[in-house]
């Protein structure tokens, strides 16, 4: 299915969907769901899809404030390119352009897009990318938990725009930050 890129209205994020497994500092996947409505700028037509995409959340032994500032920190040293973000406690940027590489991984180990002739669509691929880590208290108020999701679209750099296709996330740029950010914490 193909989403024109200047049709997306508005997209609906919903954090208190994330959860995580409890116990001690890991990485885990969850599902979450985002909710996307798409439509014409012209004055055409609005049609409502859901997106379900895995949110990585990570348990840390910090409190909420301490584990943002360690996960500012991870976005830097990745030269993840932040944007203003409304959300207390959450980092990222909601329109990255990217290509071939991020964070110092392939995007053929980020995203998915499909395939043309055994070649991931990922490696050639302009891909947009809607990038959140955000904090939240820990369950049972011990610690935080550090949640990471992607959204991502992506289309042929011979194609406009425009024209672009939903990619999944592989859950591979998520964990990496979850686990530089408990690195950071043991040293």
């Amino acid at each position: 299915m193909r989403v024109p890129r200047s049709s997306v209205l508005m997209l609906v994020f919903a954090a208190g969907c994330a959860s995580a497994a409890t116990g001690g500092p890991e990485t885990t996947v969850s599902r979450s769901t985002a909710s996307m409505v798409v439509g014409s700028t012209n004055g055409g037509f609005n049609v409502p899809i859901t997106n379900t995409y895995e949110a990585i959340a990570t348990s840390v032994p910090l409190t909420v404030d301490s584990a943002y500032q360690v996960l500012t920190r991870v976005y830097a040293m990745l030269e993840i390119p932040v944007a203003p973000v409304e959300t207390k406690h959450a980092i990222g940027n909601n329109e990255i352009k990217v290509r071939r590489r991020i964070a110092g991984l392939p995007m053929q180990k980020v995203v998915d897009c499909g395939d043309k002739m055994g070649l991931p669509n990922a490696e050639t691929w302009d891909i947009h990318m809607n990038l959140l880590s955000y904090v939240q208290p820990g369950p049972n108020g011990q610690g935080s938990q550090i949640f990471t999701r992607i959204q991502a679209l992506g289309n042929p750099t011979d194609i406009s725009n425009r024209d672009l296709t939903p990619c999944s996330t592989t859950g591979e740029l998520e964990k990496k930050i979850g686990d530089m950010v408990l690195k950071l914490i043991k040293n």
